[in-house]
């Protein structure tokens, strides 16, 4: 069976019930439609640390948090709509911290996809 996490924003995680992320699992579909015909379980459902000084003052936390996805097997780790920022003339980027959690992550043999619904 498959281990799928998703990572998500902290600033947007305030608001968010993460109801489209699972909506979008339970029926594979958007994202998660690449599992169509496969045993996959939702093994996680974690934050970032936050922007700013926040982060940096909990790398332990969230290398804490990078750790337990190798541990715990996680195969891929889905990276949440809402880690994808818009810039003011609507180019689109990955957030910096949530890309070099990703790039932690790959490092650590975890597939990476961006999106989720």
């Amino acid at each position: 069976m498959k281990k799928v996490a998703v990572l998500r924003c902290l600033i947007t995680s305030a608001s968010c019930a993460a109801t489209g992320c699972f909506k979008a699992f339970n029926n594979k579909e958007k994202a998660f439609e690449r599992y169509q015909g496969e045993d996959i379980q939702m093994a996680a459902m974690w934050t970032c640390n936050g922007c700013g000084k926040s982060m940096l003052e909990n790398q332990e936390g969230i290398q804490k948090k990078i750790d337990r996805m190798s541990l715990n097997e996680i195969d891929v780790v889905h990276l949440s709509h809402c880690c994808t920022k818009t810039r003011d003339n609507g180019e689109k980027y990955l957030c910096p911290k949530i890309a070099k959690i990703a790039a932690e992550l790959e490092a650590k043999g975890i597939e990476i996809v961006n999106g989720t619904h």
